[in-house]
């Protein structure tokens, strides 16, 4: 069992939300990963390949998903709706692991892919904690753009 909730995210995971809490505005980063689990559930995922084979193929049936203590308290933490629930947990099923433990590594995994914007907000941030550093984030942002084939 692996806890989801923020506090229990590695530290560079929960940065990053809370980050991104801020650059959205969301009213606290438990609603902006709310959020973010939502969307992750009503994006196709490559997993759900295995889900689907399974619902088409009666004889192919996923085991029950593992409803942890942790992923009860995930559930209760982050008022997901119905759907998004359902599709996590079959999600979980098909890898074999407790929801939970699904879940916290979809969190990972989405603050290891961040975007152009998420990384110039981390500068951002670092410019504005320290107003006397030289940071040209015209130049940065260039720079990442450049690195991830953008320009």
């Amino acid at each position: 069992m692996v806890s989801v909730l923020i506090e229990d995210l590695p530290p560079d995971t929960a940065d990053f939300f809370h980050r991104r809490a801020r650059r959205t505005g969301a009213a606290s980063v438990t609603e902006h990963i709310r959020h973010e689990l939502i969307t992750l559930a009503t994006e196709r995922a490559p997993i759900d390949n295995v889900v689907d084979f399974a619902r088409e193929n009666p004889t192919r049936r996923l085991p029950p998903p593992e409803i942890d203590r942790d992923a009860t308290a995930l559930a209760n933490a982050y008022a997901l709706p119905a759907e998004a629930w359902d599709t996590l947990c079959l999600r979980a099923a098909a890898t074999g692991v407790p929801v939970s433990e699904y879940v916290r590594g979809e969190l990972v995994a989405l603050s290891r892919r961040t975007t152009t914007e998420d990384l110039m907000w981390q500068f951002v941030e670092a410019k504005e904690a320290d107003p006397n550093s030289d940071v040209d984030l015209d130049a940065i942002r260039d720079a990442i753009r450049y690195a991830r084939g953008e320009d």
